[in-house]
């Protein structure tokens, strides 16, 4: 995730419940900070080429994944981050041409990382609202209930805080409870969002645990407006980081 100049720990873009790969959209999602963040086009096909989708939740994508400060150079990250040899970008997409890359990014590549992947989207559920009656707890399953909209169709990821402040501009550690919505819900991710300090309530769809979080980021990637990033402490109430993404149902509480 990210503030204006803070680094962006992504959330999972599209994402298949049953075999957890997550593909990057291949447009800017709403809000995203063109003044403060490289193109879009330029991220994408980066982040395809050296396979991002296949590496959430690691070290790899903690260095590699995550989109650069408007004049930050590619050539900056470590080798392993480079587009791959041969590898160059038309339309946001990685092209294999035999030679070097030389369009997406700013840094010659280094270190040969697997070919490019498709980057073409898994299909996605569509985003639902309704109004059922839903029960509200904090860390896990409760027996209270309220009647709300809500919100079907998404999916709960997690990211690490790493000393950032999110796009509301609050610093958190792993073990808050905070999430960051998606951007087509927070708005401007250079701006605190009216959504700030709002709680949610998230329900895991599998196992029927809860959790109940504060909106403290946005989520520029996530796979749709239903999808919500979590920190780590907030995901492991509703189950292992292992999962990696998980459906889910969701309510405002405020």
């Amino acid at each position: 995730m990210f503030s204006t100049f803070a680094t962006l720990v992504l959330s999972l873009i599209a994402t298949s419940a049953v075999s957890a790969l997550v593909v990057p959209r291949t447009s800017a999602p709403q809000g995203w900070d063109t003044s403060a963040l490289e193109p879009y086009d330029t991220y994408h096909c980066r982040y395809v080429a050296i396979q991002c989708q296949t590496q959430h939740n690691t070290q790899f994508f903690s260095d590699c994944c995550h989109p650069l400060a408007a004049g930050e150079s590619a050539s900056a990250l470590p080798a392993q981050c480079q587009m791959p040899s041969g590898v160059t970008c038309s339309n946001g997409e990685p092209v294999s041409n035999g030679g070097s890359d030389d369009s997406c990014d700013d840094g010659p590549s280094s270190t040969p990382t697997a070919s490019p992947a498709s980057s073409a989207p898994v299909a996605a559920p569509a985003p639902t609202t309704t109004s059922t009656t839903e029960a509200v707890s904090t860390t896990a399953p409760s027996t209270g209930s309220s009647d709300s909209s809500l919100n079907y169709g998404g999916y709960a990821t997690y990211f690490y805080q790493e000393g950032n402040p999110g796009a509301c501009g609050t610093v958190h550690s792993d073990n808050d409870f905070i999430c960051a919505m998606d951007q087509s819900r927070y708005g401007n991710s250079g701006n605190a969002s009216p959504l700030c300090g709002q709680q949610v309530q998230i329900t895991n769809q599998i196992n029927g645990n809860t959790v109940v979080v504060t909106i403290a980021d946005d989520c520029p990637t996530c796979q749709n407006s239903n999808s919500i990033d979590l920190s780590v402490a907030a995901f492991q109430a509703l189950d292992d980081l292992s999962v990696g993404d998980l459906p889910i149902t969701w309510r405002f509480l405020n």
